[in-house]
């Protein structure tokens, strides 16, 4: 698992199916374990070297003498060496003759390709400086062609991108969107139509009234040929008046960008004021700074994940971020939380009740029927960055001392399989602390049945998270717009057989912000009937 040849033939795998995102991972693994063979401090170097002699050693011993003597006799101007005697000359020399090369090109072209220009650009420069890829014409015109790719995603020409403020580099996108898929391999997504029976038995622990249904939903994202999708909804098993309370649901998968707000480490919910009785039930870990609101969260997140994450230097990760970063943060964060519950748990991370039968709005299309040519016929909607799919995992894993070369539940594509599922289901919310100016949603948490109903911009519950989150039938629902006049389309309460209906969105918003603002959670426009109409009436104007 430490072999840089496997985790490059890995990125070109990748890279010939379409998977720039996979195959940047890839490759950042194979340029790390370069780096942990030169260097004796790292965790991998003895991993790292004893791998890759061994895939060296196959190699017949004279043709490994004849390469080694003309590199010995070359003057290495090209590719100086550092004057280090405890580096071993051969693994030296295939590290910067033929793996780093590679490493450097796989690398800058899937990022670029994934849209990360910035960070594209970054290793490019690396690359000069360790006088990489010198004279090589194939990575000379990725370079060069980098301004060019930048100003076609802007839809103008190089010379118009110079005389822009992107010209500077440090203005240039580094976030694009990725494929959205159950990759092929995925054996964990589970069939979740014949899951029923499960998901009705955690959905009756904390919504006795309601039950989950197979229904028939608009098509979002992939074949304009198939108009509809089965997935999953939620139904009233009675009628509820409006007002009743129908769902109330705990979860351990939350995250908070706050360094020193004042929120249970568990559920997320606010602490109460030292003079407050309450605070009595509050407890502390001994042995970190984790704060709970009970004794029952306290043992809840002990069992749950804190007992892999305590103590590993995460507190300060992610937080306190400008408020353009407070969303991809707080995902982050919950992928963090995610990996602390599978470590603790001993299980996959897509195991995971709170994860597993989330729908990530993942297309619908055959893969076997697109995967050449790879980088045209398949739908891009999950957003991607180095920062947050790729470097933050490999922190997280490295904090809590996870192999992030032999590990295989933690993957890539596992994490994007995570981060899919997530930006369609995690609600956010502001924390408690008042006096603030609003900085962007600081605390968000994931609940795996809340999250099965369906959205619609014309919902008829209402909700609300603190500690857990509760579904209540809306009193007054909402009026639509069109042409100037509004009107309400449907009666408050929710009658027996009826579809419970929930929001992912401002729903006070006009119809195209509503869309812009929900198309992350959805995959695509929402075509629910307010929508629909609404859209109708803005373009008959």
């Amino acid at each position: 698992p430490h072999c840089i040849s496997l985790h490059i033939v890995l990125a070109q795998k990748y890279a010939q199916l379409g998977y720039h995102d996979l195959a940047a991972g890839q490759s950042y693994k194979a340029l790390l374990l370069c780096d942990a063979i030169s260097d004796a401090s790292d965790v991998y170097h003895a991993e790292a070297i004893e791998d890759q002699r061994e895939l060296i050693q196959q190699i017949p011993l004279v043709e490994r003498i004849r390469l080694l003597k003309g590199e010995l006799q070359s003057d290495g101007a090209a590719m100086p060496r550092d004057a280090r005697p405890d580096i071993d000359v051969e693994l030296d020399y295939w590290s910067r003759k033929h793996y780093l090369p590679w490493i450097y090109l796989l690398l800058c072209r899937s990022l670029t390709l994934c849209g990360c220009f910035r960070t594209a650009h970054e290793y490019i420069i690396q690359a000069r400086e360790r006088k990489i890829c010198l004279g090589d014409p194939r990575f000379s015109e990725m370079a060069t062609r980098l301004p060019e790719v930048v100003a076609q995603h802007f839809g103008i020409t190089l010379e118009e991108l110079r005389k822009t403020a992107y010209w500077d580099v440090k203005q240039w996108p580094n976030q694009g969107l990725v494929r959205r898929e159950v990759y092929p391999w995925n054996s964990w997504e589970p069939d979740r139509l014949a899951e029923l029976p499960n998901l009705n038995a955690m959905m009756a622990k904390v919504a006795p009234k309601l039950e989950v249904r197979a229904v028939e939903l608009p098509a979002l994202t992939g074949n304009s040929n198939q108009k509809t999708v089965v997935q999953l909804g939620v139904f009233a098993k009675e009628d509820i008046a409006p007002g009743d309370v129908v769902l109330d649901e705990e979860s351990l998968l939350t995250a908070n960008n706050r360094l020193q707000d004042a929120l249970c480490d568990a559920c997320s919910a606010d602490l109460p004021d030292l003079d407050d009785p309450a605070s009595d039930d509050t407890r502390e870990c001994p042995h970190c700074q984790a704060v709970f609101c009970s004794v029952r969260c306290a043992k809840r997140a002990q069992h749950g994940y804190h007992y892999s994450i305590c103590e590993k230097g995460l507190d300060a990760l992610l937080r306190d971020v400008p408020p353009a970063e407070a969303a991809e943060s707080l995902y982050s964060l919950l992928v963090m939380r995610t990996i602390g519950m599978a470590e603790t748990q001993e299980c996959h991370p897509l195991e995971l009740l709170e994860v597993k039968y989330i729908w990530g709005d993942f297309h619908n299309l055959p893969l076997t029927e697109h995967l050449i040519p790879p980088s045209t016929a398949l739908p891009r909607t999950l957003p991607f960055s180095f920062e947050h799919n790729i470097l933050f995992p490999m922190q997280i894993m490295e904090k809590i001392e996870i192999d992030p070369y032999s590990e295989t539940h933690y993957d890539l594509w596992v994490f994007n399989t995570i981060y899919a599922k997530l930006r369609g289901t995690a609600s956010a919310r502001l924390s408690g602390l008042g006096g603030r100016p609003v900085r962007g949603p600081e605390v968000s948490a994931v609940h795996p049945m809340w999250c099965l109903a369906n959205h619609s911009c014309d919902p008829n519950v209402s909700w609300e998270w603190g500690g857990s989150i509760k579904f209540w039938a809306r009193k007054e629902r909402v009026a639509w717009e069109g042409r100037g006049v509004k009107v309400v389309r449907s009666k408050a309460g929710i009658r027996k057989g009826e579809e419970v209906l929930n929001h992912y969105c401002d729903i006070t918003l006009p119809v195209k912000e509503r869309r812009e603002w929900a198309r992350g959670a959805l995959g695509g426009d929402c075509m629910c009937a307010r929508c629909v109409w609404e859209a109708e009436q803005a373009d008959a104007k």
